[in-house]
């Protein structure tokens, strides 16, 4: 559901982008959105603070999310929060944007920072958006990889490999016996080696 919402606003912005501009003397635009599964958004654009907020209801009515998002100057939306049906704060989400101004990803992450959806825009040769592509991902089932120090100058193993551990004195053992040289002609020949 969160994707599709995401990928609604998108729409709508893009379309909204592809229509005459509303007249100056409205600097706030509303929209309804009624999805198949008798859902809707209602969307208000307010070009005076360059916000957008969109309310998703279920079928019965009921506020299901909330999501504030700031505009830039091009009227793409930046960054924005994401709330439930209460209006607890859940998500935060980013856009980031290619050398022309397009957005090019955007990331949802929740409260303690991880990211758990990415939606991914790319542009034809023509410069027309392509499908977005939706990355879901559980952030439970990331390991957990964090930074590890490893100090050249001294004798400290490095992370994950074992220490050295006191030298035991070793018990004297006989030499091993030198292998008896070949003759001149067995390696000249390959004869068999003399005992």
């Amino acid at each position: 559901m969160k994707s599709c919402s995401a990928f609604f606003v998108l729409l709508w912005l893009a379309s909204a982008s592809a229509q005459p501009a509303a007249p100056a003397s409205s600097p706030i635009v509303a929209k309804s959105t009624y999805h198949p599964d008798n859902s809707h958004s209602e969307t208000i654009l307010d070009k005076s603070t360059n916000e957008l907020t969109e309310a998703t209801y279920s079928a019965a009515g009921a506020l299901v999310s909330k999501k504030h998002y700031l505009l830039n100057e091009r009227g793409l939306p930046t960054q924005g929060h994401i709330y439930d049906g209460r209006g607890n704060l859940v998500a935060r989400s980013q856009v980031y944007f290619d050398e022309y101004g397009r957005a090019k990803e955007m990331r949802s992450f929740n409260l303690q920072g991880q990211c758990y959806q990415q939606i991914i825009y790319e542009y034809g040769a023509d410069g027309k958006p392509k499908q977005p592509k939706v990355v879901n991902v559980d952030p439970r089932a990331a390991p957990s990889i964090k930074p590890g120090v490893i100090d050249f100058t001294q004798g400290t193993p490095a992370p994950g490999q074992f220490a050295p551990q006191q030298a035991v004195p070793a018990q004297p053992q006989a030499a091993p016996e030198a292998p008896k040289k070949k003759g001149f002609f067995s390696r000249l020949f390959g004869g068999k080696e003399k005992k």
